[in-house]
């Protein structure tokens, strides 16, 4: 199954809604979380060396200067802990970002991903920012 297929089946599925970005060539999926919060999810494509093509998942979970970065090793620690997406730092933003082969792509795998690092990262962006739902 073509990976954007693949993400529309599990959003219809999942309720999730799913919106194209054609300027970014990604997806946006905006996944609820607990406590009626929502969290925004971006799936972009990229080539790795050998030309196959992988998907990027990624949440925001804060801004840089938000985000308390002084202690490197448990900023590993977490990465480690955590079986879905590894802390990153994308332009401004930290976020919680996961790779994915799309050629070897299943529903469950990318369906347990979407989920796992919206809920991460808004729990995140929760301790942060308090009750306040930034995405």
């Amino acid at each position: 199954m073509k990976f954007d297929a693949l993400l529309h089946k599990l959003a219809n599925q999942h309720g999730w809604t799913i919106l194209y970005i054609r300027e970014e060539d990604s997806y946006r999926i905006q996944v609820v979380t607990p406590g009626d919060r929502r969290q925004d999810v971006y799936v972009t494509f990229r080539k790795d060396d050998a030309g196959g093509w992988i998907a990027t998942m990624w949440s925001t979970v804060a801004k840089v200067e938000d985000f308390n970065l002084t202690d490197p090793l448990e900023l590993l620690r977490f990465n480690w802990r955590h079986l879905y997406g590894a802390l990153a730092v994308r332009k401004d933003e930290v976020v919680l970002v996961q790779n994915q082969l799309t050629d070897e792509a299943n529903w469950n795998e990318v369906g347990r991903a979407i989920s796992t690092i919206a809920v991460t990262s808004d729990g995140i962006e929760q301790q942060i920012y308090g009750d306040v739902d930034t995405n």
